[in-house]
C-alpha cells in the first residue's frame, strides 16, 4: 500500500515466514511511532504479539527503542537493548520486520536493530497496526514462499 495514512491498521495473516516492509520518514520534531503486530484492530489491545516503539523524545527516554508484548491487557517486560537508534528527524527510512521461528529480527536500513523471542504465537497476530509521528510511503507483507 502506497502513501498510506497514519494512524495505520491493516488485516494480516502471518505464518512465521513473511517479511513485514515499512517505509517512511520521521518528521521534524517527532517524539514517537509506534509498529504493533497485535490481535484485534483496536487502540488499546489486550494481546500484543510485538510493539516496537522508536522513542525520540518521550519523557526521559530519548533515541531507543523499546520492543514489549501484552497479554490479557497486562504488559510483559520492556526489551530497551537494540543494537543500534538509525532514526532521524527529517530522514526517510526502511524498516524490515523479518518472522523467523522463534523471534522477529528488526533491520533499519543495514542496521541490524533488535531480535525479538516470540511471547505470543505467529498465527494469533491479525492486525498490523503503525501510530504516532510518522509518515508512511508503504507498507507491504512480503511472502518468502512467493
Amino acid at each position: 500500500m502506497s502513501k498510506p495514512t497514519v494512524p495505520f491498521h491493516k488485516s494480516v495473516s502471518l505464518k512465521g515466514i513473511d517479511n513485514i516492509v515499512i517505509k517512511g520518514k520521521v518528521p521534524h520534531g517527532a517524539q514517537r511511532f509506534n509498529v504493533w503486530l497485535q490481535r484485534g484492530s483496536g487502540s488499546d489491545p489486550e494481546h500484543v504479539a510485538l510493539v516496537f516503539d522508536a522513542r525520540f523524545n518521550f519523557g526521559s527516554d530519548k533515541n531507543i527503542i523499546v520492543c514489549n508484548d501484552r497479554k490479557g491487557g497486562k504488559w510483559g517486560s520492556e526489551e530497551r537493548n537494540a543494537k543500534a537508534f538509525p532514526l532521524a528527524h527529517g530522514e526517510k527510512f526502511k524498516m524490515k520486520i523479518q518472522l523467523h521461528k522463534d523471534e522477529y529480527k528488526i533491520q533499519i536500513g543495514e542496521h541490524d536493530v533488535k531480535e525479538f523471542h516470540h511471547r505470543m504465537p505467529v498465527h494469533d497476530v491479525d492486525t498490523l497496526r503503525i501510530d504516532g509521528n510518522v509518515e508512511l510511503d508503504e507498507v507491504k507483507i512480503e511472502s518468502i514462499l512467493n
